[in-house]
């Protein structure tokens, strides 16, 4: 079934010191960045204020503070991740979203919705595609990451926990046994990542001398979770191994915030006594500032639902029930239309090109809770609207000038995205972004497809898709799915824009560049 390649190396010699190798040359700060998934202004600011996040408080009063940090779209995990490590959006790293159609596979790939729809959509390929062909083949091969980047430089990175991590350094995956049961994947995948790379029991660091103490167990989510992810950290820096740059995520207080709502603050609290432990590695925190620069920021925001499924729900399977609709786990072409679902957005896919975007766009509208639908016209997007009766055009290359510096070509009723235009500069609104989001979006693979973006409050469903009751929701292109917050503590640069994919620039200037700040801020406190 599968292309693998052998977990077995023939030069374990040059293996092992791959896994293991993380000296280098480097004798400045190092940077540490740190993910705390769901991470908003709003909760952020409420902890602090109470007294229930120490050390966020002593890194954002010590340090630059952005409340406003902009994910790519769809703001899915997997393509955020992807953006951050590229520097790319996914025009240019082809991870469309946590959903979407690979038509060479003629399969939908899901990296991890719900079990229940990895268990229709082919359970073995599903958790194929997270563990190996995610960083090794849908990841484009054409970009770099800041890992390979920094390995070029001479220098030493590191990943915990992140599902997207390739780089130059060859790494064993180890199949968790509770899955023999359900697949039938090998017990070992090789792949490449950074020079240190953790990814719970799935694959621990070598050069950690005590694994056998992580918190990996199955009832520690075989280690996907925040203690896992410190611990590793803790370690590494303990045995005075920390690499150059270490990235390191903590997932939990999203799926506390899907469950409770964006108020709900104990998953930040959680992450906090986490972050606690890795600044008391150091002999202070004050120590731990002046041998590192730490950049602690959420992935994306989230949208507060309705109370009932009902009202939340768009239900696509039941909005197209009159074109033949691919079966989940079934190929592709058998239907003439199929769904990717990333929670509060959604490619709707015209399976064998047969010009039925426009008929797909307009019957869409007949649901007021789809906020809009953008579509590629040969060279313009095309954006309408249930509440518009005049379309939106946009193109790159044109007299507009948003606040990144990117042109567009805008005709038409620029209400629908929520533009402001005066002169000749266009400012986002309730969209942060959007016209590239959509544009690099919609580019990100090949079948034709339009694209839905649902109103606040509500999420699209289709077979095997939850709706979160009274809970929180990201994936769609408004600014309360987008934004996240960000501090940056132990240096005086700051980004040249507050975007998820400025981030690796950034970060390698960090480490590489001996010049002048980027920016004369210093604080935005």
């Amino acid at each position: 079934m599968f292309s693998l390649t052998s977990g077995c190396s023939n030069d374990s010699a040059e293996n092992e010191k791959d896994q293991e190798q993380v000296d280098s040359s480097f004798s400045d700060k190092k940077v540490v960045m740190v993910m705390i998934d769901s991470l908003m202004d709003h909760t952020l600011n409420h902890v602090i204020e109470e007294g229930d996040a120490p050390a966020l408080q002593f890194l954002k009063e010590n340090g630059q503070y952005y409340p406003e940090l902009v994910a790519p779209a769809p703001s899915m995990s997997v393509t955020i991740e992807s953006t951050i490590l590229t520097g790319e959006m996914p025009d240019q790293h082809h991870v469309p979203g946590l959903s979407w159609y690979d038509d060479k596979a003629d399969r939908i790939v899901n990296y991890g919705t719900t079990w229940q729809f990895w268990v229709k959509n082919d359970f073995t390929e599903s958790t194929y595609d997270v563990l190996y062909r995610l960083n090794n083949e849908h990841l484009n091969k054409d970009v770099t990451t800041i890992f390979e980047d920094l390995d070029d430089e001479g220098l030493t990175s590191g990943s915990i926990n992140l599902v997207v991590y390739r780089g130059n350094h060859t790494h064993q995956l180890n199949v968790p046994l509770f899955l023999d049961e359900v697949t039938d994947l090998p017990e070992t995948v090789e792949t490449k990542g950074p020079n240190v790379l953790a990814l719970g029991r799935v694959t621990k660091p070598e050069i950690i001398e005590d694994d056998e103490n992580l918190s990996d167990s199955l009832f520690k989510r075989i280690g996907f979770q925040d203690e896992y992810s410190m611990e590793v950290a803790q370690q590494l820096i303990a045995q005075d191994d920390q690499p150059d740059f270490t990235f390191i995520f903590f997932p939990k207080n999203d799926r506390e915030t899907h469950k409770k709502s964006p108020s709900y603050t104990g998953g930040v609290e959680d992450a906090d006594g986490y972050l606690q432990g890795i600044l008391n590695s150091y002999n202070s925190w004050e120590e731990a500032l002046e041998e590192n620069i730490f950049i602690v920021f959420g992935d994306h925001g989230q949208d507060q639902m309705l109370e009932k499924g009902e009202d939340i729900a768009i239900d696509l399977e039941s909005l197209y029930n009159h074109y033949s609709l691919s079966k989940l786990g079934e190929p592709v072409s058998q239907g003439d239309v199929a769904f990717g679902i990333n929670q509060r957005s959604a490619y709707v896919y015209d399976v064998h090109d047969a010009d039925l975007l426009p008929e797909l766009a307009e019957h869409s509208l007949q649901d007021d809770r789809i906020d809009f639908v953008a579509w590629q016209e040969g060279d313009e997007v095309r954006v309408i609207s249930p509440n518009d009766e005049v379309s939106l055009y946009f193109k790159e290359n044109g007299e507009w000038v948003d606040p990144y510096n990117q042109s567009w070509s805008i005709e038409g009723n620029e209400q629908i995205l929520d533009l402001d235009m005066n002169g000749n500069e266009v400012v986002y609104s309730n969209y942060p972004d959007v016209l590239n989001h959509i544009m690099t979006a919609l580019n990100s693979h090949d079948t034709p497809k339009i694209m839905l973006a649902a109103k606040p409050g509500h999420s699209f469903r289709a077979e095997g898709i939850t709706i979160h009751e009274a809970g929180g929701e990201h994936g769609g292109l408004h600014r309360n799915d987008l934004l996240a917050s960000m501090i940056v503590t132990g240096t005086d640069q700051t980004p040249e824009y507050i975007r998820m994919v400025d981030l690796k620039e950034y970060i390698l200037k960090l480490l590489t560049d001996d010049s002048e700040p980027i920016n004369d801020e210093t604080s935005l406190n």
